[in-house]
């Protein structure tokens, strides 16, 4: 899977959007300077406008953890089903005369 998330650094994207906010231009515009999709920059204003309001900023900070915990979630399992195939392996194995 490829990272795009981290495409482009945390100063990058505020700077982007101080140029929404305070330069009083729209974000296509900005966006084409930038040479960046609008609709990217469309979603970085959606964020920070979240981030902004309490509510909001919490449940983004508990889905990142919910996110990160399924994460891990998935790991742990694939190494119990690495740790099965192996124990069956080494049964097998000892069986043997």
């Amino acid at each position: 899977m490829s990272n795009y998330a981290n495409r482009y650094s945390e100063e990058f994207k505020n700077d982007a959007i101080k140029l929404v906010h305070e330069g009083g231009r729209n974000a296509n515009s900005v966006a084409k300077d930038l040479g960046i999709n609008p609709q990217t920059l469309r979603n970085w204003l959606k964020e920070e406008e979240k981030r902004q309001n309490p509510d909001s900023a919490r449940i983004l900070e508990l889905e990142a953890k919910l996110r990160a915990e399924k994460r891990r979630n998935s790991e742990l399992e694939e190494a119990i089903e690495i740790l099965k195939k192996a124990t069956a392996l080494f049964v097998k194995d000892n069986r043997k005369p």
